[in-house]
């Protein structure tokens, strides 16, 4: 089937380190039979360099990201349906903010990082505008959100070195500081800007390998697009 522009969805996961964005971007996307666009962790070459010394990768591995991020959304838009596991939203609103106000990236890495973030945006815009790709913005973000503790724990249990907060009480800040952005001040902007609609899983309540629980979540997703974009798979728009 051939879609037009505006039809199919893009799906786009959301949330802190250790919340489990990928493994239910793994589940969304099975269940719309696509596959899952993560975001590059292993091949990464800053992310390890960056926790060992943030002022001097912090930068670096902002920009490795944007790239990242940049490839990864025009590959989904040109298909009718795709699933990110974090939105570029995030990088500029969330990571290279709180990097910048910790001290990690200077004022001139900063305003460099968010003008190239914007052309970014910009050039996203300019091909919707032309027709290459079939949308600018997400259908729907999923923003999985859980309480600090039951974050770190999962931290822990999955057991990467460089992300481990022992004998590191700075990074156990990051980590806390992080978490106040998404849960104090990122929903309210997301919104304010009407981005997109926003369906929220709780992962103090929702456990991702009970079938009741996915099968709750997945009714969720399919009813806010059924409300918010009027339809839940493309065939619908036949």
């Amino acid at each position: 089937m051939n879609y037009g522009k505006g039809e199919g969805h893009l799906i786009t996961l959301a949330g802190t380190i250790g919340a489990g964005k990928t493994e239910w971007g793994k589940v969304i996307a099975k269940h719309f039979g696509v596959d899952l666009l993560e975001e590059k962790v292993d091949g990464n070459p800053f992310l390890e360099k960056y926790y060992a010394d943030p002022e001097r990768y912090s930068f670096h591995l902002q920009i490795f990201f944007l790239n990242h991020r940049f490839s990864a959304i025009k590959e989904a838009m040109a298909h009718p349906n795709s699933v990110l596991d974090r939105s570029i939203y995030e990088d500029a609103m969330i990571f290279a903010r709180l990097q910048y106000e910790n001290g990690s990236m200077d004022e001139a890495e900063y305003a460099t990082y968010l003008e190239l973030h914007e052309n970014m945006m910009e050039e996203l815009a300019d091909l919707y505008k032309q027709q290459v790709l079939f949308k600018k913005s997400p259908d729907l973000m999923v923003m999985v959100h859980g309480s600090f503790d039951e974050i770190m724990r999962r931290i822990k249990n999955r057991g990467r070195p460089f992300e481990q907060i022992d004998g590191n009480p700075e990074l156990y800040k990051y980590y806390q500081k992080l978490y106040e952005l998404y849960e104090n001040e990122f929903m309210e902007e997301y919104l304010e800007r009407n981005i997109s609609p926003v369906y929220v899983i709780d992962i103090d309540k929702m456990d991702i390998y009970k079938p009741e629980d996915v099968k709750e979540v997945l009714d969720g997703i399919e009813e806010t697009l059924k409300r918010d974009r009027g339809f839940v798979f493309p065939e619908e728009l036949e």
